[in-house]
């Protein structure tokens, strides 16, 4: 993998921008090489895990030499909690999600939305006065308006960009239609 320029994620094409990596200088725990770029996101993995390069996060050495997810596969929508079950989105894609994407932060675990069959990209934090901007879209109004675990007056008043109630912005890679993901402490 070309090491000039950092990898580009397409389920989550803006965790440098989001700040889901660190400028630091360091050695990469997978691959064993100098970095000046660290996630800052979760890994599960029983192995202790200091320090991720982009690039073992992307090509997936980092989860295949740590038997680490970077979201859990369970978390995405349409991945069944029970192996007898239905997968209904890609499932390549969602591996990718799962193994070769770095996550978003939340107060509990994450989950990852799906729209079209697929997983959506994660856009980004998104509060109450933003949801005005998506709610004439079906999907994301009904995930707003119960959806989300949540009750539909409370997201509406209480969600917060990084708050107590937080939102969470997704996209769909197919037809542009947006998901909402909502968590708390």
């Amino acid at each position: 993998m070309n090491r000039d320029r950092p990898p580009v994620f397409r389920f989550n094409p803006r965790a440098y921008e989001l700040g889901f990596f660190e400028e630091t200088q360091g050695e990469c725990d997978a691959c064993g090489r100098p970095s000046d770029l660290k996630y800052q996101g979760s890994f599960y993995s029983v192995a202790k895990v200091e320090f991720l390069c982009p690039w073992c996060i992307a090509d997936g050495s980092a989860a295949r030499k740590f038997d680490g997810e970077f979201n859990d596969w369970i978390g995405i929508d349409g991945v069944p909690p029970s192996p007898d079950g239905v997968i209904s989105v890609d499932v390549d894609e969602a591996r990718e999600v799962s193994d070769r994407t770095p996550s978003y932060p939340s107060w509990q675990q994450e989950q990852w939305r799906s729209h079209c069959g697929r997983p959506c990209a994660f856009v980004g934090y998104v509060g109450a006065d933003e949801l005005v901007v998506y709610l004439h879209e079906k999907d994301f109004a009904a995930d707003v308006d119960g959806g989300t675990g949540f009750e539909p007056v409370v997201v509406r008043k209480y969600l917060e960009v990084e708050g107590d109630l937080s939102g969470y912005l997704f996209q769909c890679l197919t037809c542009g239609a947006h998901r909402l993901h909502v968590d708390s402490c």
